[in-house]
């Protein structure tokens, strides 16, 4: 009877025939806004074809009256632009629209909206460009505003969903989480005299999710449009939560917890995606940001395959295909939840969507820390001591510069390299395949511990299990491209790799940017001696891989510093190499930090000289700071403290290398009683 009442309540939210007017300039309504210039005034610009979309507003068996304030102001000897206005797909009105505002009124028809009231209400407009903007403009939107027709109002089955799944999806969270850090307690609040009093017991999770819905409801009847939308956004927040939490407590309870332990782990991971969620809001690195949504708008309009086609302007991706994927599938939510029209023009005001496209790396970040407490606690380690190397890991400010601040995408191919290193380390050859194909096909930085992994494979006979597990994992990531004949593209993609930025150091403080004096960004086939820049970094690279090679074969322990040592020596001795192609490092160091405590001090070393490194190349704060743009790349202004945080790393490097050659040497040298005899 509760069930069926809260439902009722339900239906009757729709049953007032509310009108629904909207004030374009304000800014709680650009939520509902696409293709829409900032406010000027009182109203807003339209582009040539802009969008308003309001979901969930019921009442779709009864016909509705949809009116708009506009004008069409040009200048002298421009005609007066002509105006068509659409509701889901179909012509509502035509007009000439006048100089001055004025109001126009169109007409919807009963079942016109959908099933759910849904109203994709858009705006076409001749256009024209003032001599002051390239930008088009097509009339000036004062007002819109909606009125229902009277009669009986079906509700929203798509609010019904969305409420349903919302409640759900809390449900499911609240007894993951309250579940397990009140289990001793939860019969004690089972039986409070509350519940006794109406005769049968009366779960007081079953009493949080009844007001929760009578809180929609009321909020339904007061606002049918803003309520509905921020239904849909709470419930991708909840079921990224649900399965974000199910997730990282797969991977980290190895063994069962007591409830303080419990809560360490909740606050330790609560903690770090706020650290990250805090950063999240900003405009990022303005150019690799703005290359996500241009691939997010292009994968859900054309396909995936599309990536490395020219389309409508967007040229093709230099992103590897695994990517992709999570572009997609985040433009895709944008699309079904934010934006239905989701239109090329305004991405670069997409402030949510920006916010969306950080997800992954988060994700990745907070996974990464959940692997390397598990790695630790199977050594065993003690607890406090995995908990604080996977706190090193998460709140490391390297990271959260990179992925929050800057929304880039280092953390995943991080994570999958990870997971390679540790499944090759429990000789779980084909795990470890499957993540180093994904971890390549993210980023061909990957490639710098395919040689460690590659070579245990070989040593312990699971070389098939690895090849063909990468295979299949290769196969399926490209499945796309394969099936729609673009498969070559994502090769030319690979083979044209040493043509993105072919200079000696792209920002990064590494051994070339020491030895050259910061002039990084110069060429890097020029000669240096008999060889190239690049070539001589080559052969430096492969040096230092052959030391790492035979360090894990005779020591297979060192598997995690060999790896660590890889991406470093990727770092410090390629050219080509960016300010933040370090990241990978951290994580397998982190646990070999955790291992010998001797180490902890390279860690919190190489944190600082990296965040160094990133911040002081970074766009943003170099322009707040009233340095010219082109200082990013290397500007005498700051050439003094980048050339000493270059020497910091070299140092570190060095140290980090003879670290690896000492035991070597050790071993070379006769017994002090052999030398004393000869």
């Amino acid at each position: 009877m509760a069930l069926l009442l809260l439902c009722v309540l339900f239906v009757l939210a729709y049953q007032p025939p509310q009108p629904l007017t909207l004030d374009l300039a304000a800014p709680s309504n650009e939520k509902f806004l696409d293709g829409f210039y900032a406010p000027d005034r009182d109203a807003r610009w339209t582009n040539a074809r802009s969008a308003l979309w309001l979901s969930g507003l019921g009442g779709s068996n009864l016909a509705w009256r949809i009116g708009l304030r506009l004008s069409g102001p040009r200048p002298r000897g421009v005609a007066p632009p002509r105006v068509v206005v659409y509701g889901n797909g179909q012509r509502l009105a035509e007009f000439v629209a006048a100089n001055e505002e004025r109001d126009y009124e169109c007409n919807i028809a009963p079942w016109q909206l959908g099933i759910s009231g849904d109203l994709l209400l858009e705006i076409t407009s001749e256009a024209f460009k003032s001599s002051s903007s390239p930008d088009e403009f097509g009339v000036r939107v004062t007002r819109v505003w909606l009125t229902r027709g009277d009669g009986f109002a079906l509700p929203s089955l798509k609010t019904f969903a969305l409420l349903l799944g919302l409640i759900g999806s809390s449900a499911l969270l609240v007894k993951r989480c309250a579940g397990a850090l009140l289990r001793s307690t939860q019969r004690r609040i089972n039986e409070i005299a509350f519940t006794r009093s109406l005769g049968f017991p009366l779960h007081p999770l079953a009493v949080i999710l009844a007001v929760l819905w009578l809180l929609i409801v009321v909020a339904l009847t007061l606002n049918r449009a803003e309520t509905t939308w921020w239904l849909g956004l709470l419930l991708i927040c909840a079921l990224f939560i649900v399965a974000l939490t199910w997730l990282i407590a797969r991977i980290i309870i190895v063994t069962s917890l007591t409830q303080r332990q419990t809560f360490g782990l909740v606050a330790v991971f609560t903690l770090a995606a706020l650290a990250r969620l805090g950063l999240d809001f900003g405009r990022g690195y303005e150019i690799d940001v703005g290359i996500y949504l241009s691939l997010a708008w292009k994968t859900v309009h054309y396909g995936i395959h599309s990536a490395y086609l020219d389309v409508n302007g967007v040229p093709p991706s230099d992103n590897p295909p695994l990517l992709l994927y999570p572009f997609w599938l985040l433009g895709w939510l944008y699309q079904q939840f934010i934006s239905p029209a989701f239109p090329q023009t305004g991405l670069s005001d997409a402030g949510l969507l920006r916010l969306m496209l950080r997800l992954p790396s988060l994700i990745a970040d907070l996974l990464a820390g959940a692997l390397i407490f598990r790695a630790l606690r199977r050594v065993p380690l003690t607890f406090q001591m995995s908990l604080i190397a996977a706190s090193a890991y998460l709140f490391n400010p390297a990271l959260i510069f990179d992925s929050a601040y800057w929304g880039q995408t280092a953390a995943i191919h991080t994570l999958f390299m990870l997971l390679s290193v540790i499944a090759v380390d429990r000789r779980a050859f084909g795990w470890a395949g499957a993540a180093l194909a994904a971890a390549v096909l993210t980023k061909p930085q990957a490639l710098a511990i395919a040689p460690l992994v590659f070579l245990l494979a070989w040593r312990e006979r699971g070389l098939g299990r690895f090849s063909a597990a990468a295979s299949i994992t290769a196969l399926l990531i490209n499945m796309p491209f394969l099936v729609t004949g673009t498969i070559g593209k994502v090769v030319t993609q690979y083979v044209r790799t040493t043509e993105y930025h072919p200079v000696i150091a792209a920002n990064a403080h590494n051994f070339w940017w020491f030895v050259t004096g910061g002039r990084g960004w110069q060429p890097d086939t020029l000669a240096l001696g008999s060889l190239t820049f690049r070539s001589a970094g080559l052969l430096l690279f492969a040096g230092a891989t052959l030391l790492s090679v035979i360090l894990v074969w005779r020591e297979r322990r060192m598997l995690f510093l060999a790896a660590a040592y890889q991406s470093l020596a990727f770092f410090m001795l390629n050219t080509q190499i960016h300010e933040n192609h370090l990241l990978p490092m951290f994580a397998p160091f982190v646990i070999v930090a955790a291992l010998d405590g001797n180490a902890w001090w390279n860690y919190g070393a190489f944190t600082f000289t990296t965040l160094t490194n990133m911040v002081l190349h970074d766009p943003n704060l170099l322009t707040s700071f009233g340095y010219a743009s082109t200082e990013v790349f290397g500007g005498p202004a700051l050439a003094l403290p980048r050339w000493l945080n270059a020497a910091a790393q070299t140092f570190l490097f060095i140290a980090f290398t003879w670290r690896l050659i000492k035991p070597f040497l050790r071993e070379s040298r006769p017994p002090l009683a052999q030398i004393e005899a000869n």
